[in-house]
């Protein structure tokens, strides 16, 4: 009887740990990628004289702390209006910014997903921890500065159209501040409007 109980206890305890491996975490540091509050308005300038909005809309914080989650399952998703659509005149939700938690084999991961004046940015898949050790750099705008900037370049495959965004780039404390086309426009953040309460 003593056996069948030990055997017992050996098999729940190996589907336990099998079971929990797959788990996804997203940690406080990951978390800490998103410097967006519901409500907030960033108002852009570009080099060609254009001012765009980008609305932030909706937070979503899919988490599977105490469940059985598939890989990339937990994430943190920005959901954002834009003021001008690339498509189409109809304002939609967009995604601007989405976290990934680690799993087993990955690690966490963001894909910025920048959107202005109609152009994009079609980098993917960010390694954060990569991301923390890039270089940070000051960066001074007409109405504000900061001093947690890095830089991040496209690193799809596929070749970008004049009006694809080239490069952006991210503050952690205010999220993006500024971005370049492949034809040389610049598009910088020029104010944050906080929700009113």
């Amino acid at each position: 009887m003593k056996k069948i109980v030990v055997v017992v206890i050996a098999i729940i305890s190996f589907i336990g740990v099998a079971c929990t491996q797959n788990r996804t975490y997203l940690t406080d540091l990951d978390k800490a990628w998103n410097p967006y509050k519901q409500g907030q308005v960033l108002i852009f300038g570009s080099s060609a004289g254009e001012v765009d909005t980008i609305e932030i809309q909706r937070i979503e914080d899919n988490r599977f702390p105490d469940g059985l989650g598939a890989p990339k399952n937990e994430r943190l998703r920005i959901l954002a209006r834009l003021g001008k659509q690339s498509k189409s005149n109809v304002k939609q939700e967009v995604r601007l910014l989405y976290i990934s938690a680690r799993t087993a084999t990955e690690p966490s991961r963001i894909d910025f997903e920048f959107s202005i004046g109609g152009s994009d940015f079609w980098g993917k898949y960010f390694n954060i921890h990569e991301l923390e050790e890039y270089k940070k750099e000051y960066l001074e705008l007409p109405n504000m500065t900061f001093n947690d900037v890095i830089r991040i370049d496209d690193n799809s495959n596929q070749r970008l159209r004049p009006y694809d965004i080239a490069t952006i780039y991210w503050s952690k404390s205010s999220g993006y501040v500024k971005c370049e086309e492949k034809d040389g426009t610049v598009w910088e953040l020029m104010n944050i409007v906080d929700s009113p309460k």
